[in-house]
């Protein structure tokens, strides 16, 4: 029956499906062959479409192809400037007319987040997006950034948080700048917290880890209540899986499994999943770690990964085994030998590492056979294992070291032509010294005959060059190396000058007589250069566009250059205005002679304030604190000790301090500063204003202002006033050589004093007005411990009444650092030359005055303590002659000479640990006179030690005046953090 109703259907049915399809076919009109009379392109107006008139391959006056037509609209789109092609074809009595629509391809601009950039970082934002620069715009992009953005907030804790995206199309420049306007709502906070597939006890157990008072100070806390962060519950699941680890779970997983969240009290329970697995214990047997016990377990967990990777296998077994081979070595324990044992009991496991550490041994002498064209002294700097020093040094030695050694000098070797060069090592060990030898078979060196470019048009080879030349060229020897810094440096000139898809193909040819000589062909691609169009800016709001367009300094028509964009970039970024700047084309370079450059920025906050408060309880008087009395301006002088005491009070009022910082104050990356202390002791106000372009030039600007009242001394009162002015500029591109300007006012007015004579009564009303400028180059290479390169200082003053001083004087002031390395030893040297010459019959004041003696200038005196001094009375009661003391106050000189020499050299015996020997010689002189000089002039040796920090060298230095004054001890001891010089 079915069978006859399905015969019935298509019979009656079949007609009908035939008469449609020829109806279909008869709609569908072919245009192949027939003549094209026109082909036009259509587009925005503001796209010229003369340039992709060779695209079109179906010209007019030719038959219509299908294929050609789908060939131009390839073509148009390959251009990446097009997202859409589509083709109108009308016929008429001279032909048919061909109409390709273009259709812009839009790419992203800006993205702007208002309502989430105060709880989360910009440049966060965009990593959540994650949307590359010169992107297409698509909207399902959009989407998947919204979703991604939605998912973000809700796992740092703002389940109720919206997020919605906007697209503003900018038609101008083709850009698309989205803004998802994110309403975080209230952050969630936790709720309780259920542990799965652990035991309950072990539930107890972690659980108490993650509210204990040490878990809330460092953010570790899952407590109900807690907020609900990202980074709180990550802090949280490490604390348990350090809880597990410390009963031996080395290998547990801790996971979030999931929140629950409840929208009506905003709180998320959390899930979270716990497999404690085995428990693996390891020990280290035959040898101690560590003296100390207590750095043996963490030494251990340094050493063998399987601490810090929390899982056990074969491969970190045996890494940890070569660890503990290595850290014996490094010991001088060179032949070491170290086995593993595992066990296996039920589901626990047990790993031992025993130690066979031997003898101890040294490293007696490092030496090399075979080398004939470069000496001991050149390949020691490619070798990792060393020789000892000093009689405490061992040297260093292992295995890992002695491979990599052999590696370093192979490289060197073949990086300056040496192809077939063989190191081998042979250690001999006579304990306890060790004598490790490098055996090199240089072979033949392979050097180039002739070097050819090819293919740059735009560019001469000349232009190629470094200051040192390509490194292969005629004579120079051959090596990959070499070949691929000749790339790097031929491929940077054509990218800085818009050559931006250039390429580069290399030919080493051997000579068919001799194939340790080789020439070397270079092939450039050019391809097209690419310029720029239009510099759009955005994402500036309130920084001026004219300042960031002459800071960016990327001009239309220039070529488009890499290194400009990346120095834009940079500069922008140096400005502190703006937390995020990005300089790039539009769109991928393709086969374009124009594109547009996006500055794209994010401004920084504007406004900052910081403040401090608290109670202060000071007691003023007694013995003078510290045995020293710093007075403004002068250097400190000692009190003499428990002999000189004043009254004492105690002082007890509230201390606070706040400071308002307002940035991008114009515009212009300008910014001002106010700041007040207030205490019952010590009052102080500072303004300050900086303008890093001043008039729009490269000269900075700084204006500071600050007055201070001051009583925390009990042997003084003081009140002080400053106010200047400095110009700053670069006088080079790198910025080693520079020039300040500066104008500067300073009053101090002393009074209540409790000694008298200490201060003369010249210089307890002082006025200071001085016109000075300072010239600096700086070439080390770390400023904090240099070991190569100058540091040259010259300034000059002058301080006249008719600017309203109190003296008329002026001031020179000049030093050279010079500081050349030797190896792992470094020669520092340094001279300093300073003058101060009064006019119109006055006289310089104490405080302009120069002082030494010291840690950083003339280390065989006391701090301040060379040159000219006067011994001025002080007595807590005058009618006591028991009460009173000798102060030996600092007159200063009008003249001072310092020559500083020392040598820096490693010890060996530590990482980072030094030893210098030094001299210092000159002193401070009352007067300029050459003669008082040679009679007066102090000779200082000394040793120290230096250990190595990351904020500078800790150092001690011993020093011994070869010339003492009498009344000051000869040798000196001094502790401080950086060098002397």
């Amino acid at each position: 029956m079915r069978t006859w109703l399905i015969l019935i259907l298509v019979a009656f049915g079949w007609p009908s499906y035939t008469r449609c399809q020829q109806a279909s076919q008869n709609n569908k009109v072919s245009y192949e062959g027939q003549k094209v009379a026109a082909v036009e392109l259509v587009a925005n107006p503001k796209i010229s479409v003369e340039s992709l008139r060779p695209l079109v391959q179906q010209p007019a006056g030719e038959p219509y192809s299908s294929s050609k037509v789908a060939d131009t609209i390839s073509a148009l789109q390959g251009t990446g400037r097009f997202s859409k092609v589509e083709v109108d074809v009308k016929p008429d009595s001279g032909g048919l007319h061909v109409t390709f629509t273009l259709e812009p391809a839009l790419y992203f601009g800006i993205f702007d987040f208002p309502g989430a950039t105060k709880s989360f970082s910009y440049a966060r934002m965009l990593q959540v997006v994650d949307i590359p620069n010169r992107t297409p715009y698509k909207q399902d992009l959009v989407t998947k950034s919204e979703d991604n953005l939605r998912q973000f907030i809700v796992s740092d804790g703002y389940f109720q948080g919206q997020v919605q995206a906007q697209s503003n199309i900018d038609e101008a420049p083709m850009l698309a700048n989205v803004v998802f306007d994110i309403d975080l709502g209230k952050r969630t906070k936790l709720g309780n917290i259920e542990i799965q597939g652990a035991e309950p006890g072990e539930v107890d157990r972690l659980l108490r880890a993650t509210r204990t008072l040490r878990a809330t100070v460092t953010g570790e806390s899952l407590k109900p209540g807690k907020p609900y962060t990202h980074k709180r519950i990550d802090s949280g699941v490490k604390r348990m899986k350090r809880e597990l680890a410390k009963e031996n779970h080395l290998a547990s997983k801790v996971r979030l499994d999931h929140p629950d969240y409840d929208k009506n009290s905003n709180r998320a329970d959390l899930v979270i999943d716990v497999r404690p697995g085995p428990i693996v214990k390891v020990h280290v047997t035959g040898a101690k770690l560590s003296a100390l016990p207590f750095l043996r377990s963490r030494q251990m967990k340094k050493l063998i990964p399987i601490f810090s990777e929390g899982t056990v296998d074969a491969d970190l077994v045996e890494e940890g085994r070569r660890n503990l081979i290595d850290f014996f070595q490094s010991k001088g324990y060179f032949n070491v030998k170290v086995t593993t044992n595992s066990q296996n009991e039920g589901s626990n496991v047990e790993l031992v590492y025993k130690v066979e550490r031997g003898s101890r041994h040294r490293v007696e002498t490092v030496d090399f056979r075979g080398n004939q064209h470069f000496d001991k002294d050149v390949l020691n700097r490619q070798v990792t294992v060393k020789a000892h020093r000093l009689l405490l040094s061992r040297g260093k030695f292992s295995d890992k070291l002695l491979r990599q050694s052999v590696t370093g000098i192979t490289a060197f070797y073949k990086n300056l032509g040496y192809e077939e060069v063989k190191v081998d090592s042979d250690v001999v060990d006579r304990e306890p010294n060790v004598y490790v030898t490098f055996q090199i078979a240089e072979g033949p060196q392979t050097l180039v005959d002739n070097l050819t470019i090819e293919g740059n048009s735009h560019i001469p080879s000349s232009a190629f060059s470094p200051k040192a030349g390509l490194r292969l060229r005629p004579g120079q020897p051959f090596s990959p190396k070499a070949l691929a810094d000749d790339r790097s440096h031929i491929m940077a000139v054509y990218f800085d000058r818009g050559f931006l898809n250039s390429d580069f193909d290399s030919k080493v040819t051997r000579l068919p007589d001799n194939p340790h000589r080789v020439d070397v062909t270079y092939t450039i691609t050019e391809r097209q250069q690419a310029q720029v169009d239009q510099v759009v800016l955005l994402g500036n709001k309130k920084t001026r566009a004219s300042f960031i367009k002459k800071i960016a300094n990327i001009r239309p028509a220039a070529p488009l250059s890499q290194r400009a964009l990346l120095a834009s970039e940079s500069g922008l970024s140096d400005l502190g205005v703006f937390d995020w700047a990005s300089v790039e084309p539009r769109r991928p370079i393709t086969d374009q002679t124009n594109e547009d450059v996006l500055v794209k920025l994010h401004e920084a906050g504007r406004n900052e304030i910081t403040y401090g408060f608290g109670l202060q309880v000071a007691r003023r008087g007694g013995n003078i604190p510290s045995g020293t009395i710093a007075l403004p301006g002068l250097p400190p002088i000692t009190s003499g000790g428990a002999n000189f005491t004043a009254d004492e009070k105690t002082f007890v009022s509230p201390r606070g301090s706040i400071t308002f910082t307002r940035y991008n104050l114009r515009g212009l990356a300008d910014s001002a500063s106010a700041s007040i202390l207030i205490s019952r002791l010590d009052q102080r106000a500072l303004a300050t204003y900086s303008d890093p372009h001043f008039k729009a030039s490269s000269w900075s600007s700084l204006l500071s202002a600050s007055i201070e009242r001051t009583t925390e001394n009990p042997t003084f009162a003081a009140r002080l006033g400053e106010g200047s002015w400095q110009l700053e500029k670069p006088l080079n591109k790198d910025k080693t050589r520079r020039i300040q300007l500066r104008y500067r006012f300073r009053r101090t007015i002393l009074s209540n004093l409790l000694i008298p004579g200490l201060v003369l009564p010249e210089d307890q009303r002082l006025h200071l007005s001085t016109l000075s400028a300072t010239w600096i180059r700086d070439t080390r290479d770390k400023p904090l411990d240099a070991s190569r390169g100058f540091y040259q200082t010259l300034d000059l003053g002058i301080t006249p009444k008719a600017l309203g001083s109190s003296a008329n004087f002026a001031r020179f002031l000049g030093q050279s650092s010079y500081y050349k390395p030797f190896g792992s030893t470094v020669w520092a040297n340094r001279i300093t030359l300073g003058l101060a010459k009064a006019f119109g019959n006055s006289d310089v004041p104490t405080s302009e005055s120069f002082f030494s003696g010291g840690e950083t200038t003339l280390r065989g005196f006391p701090i301040n303590g060379a040159g000219p001094q006067r011994t001025v009375p002080a007595c807590s009661n005058p009618a006591d002659p028991s009460t009173c003391v000798n102060l030996q106050v600092p007159i200063g000189g009008r003249q001072l000479f310092i020559l500083n020499s020392e040598l820096r050299f490693p010890l060996g015996i530590k990482e980072g640990l030094g030893a210098a020997v030094f001299y210092d010689g000159g002193n401070v002189y009352r007067a300029i006179n050459i003669s008082h000089f040679i009679q007066d002039y102090t000779n200082t040796i000394g040793v120290g030690l230096r250990y190595k920090t990351p904020v500078g060298p800790v150092r001690f230095d011993i020093g011994r005046n070869l010339n003492p004054v009498k009344g000051v001890k000869a040798t000196q001891f001094y502790i401080t953090l950086g060098q002397a010089f």
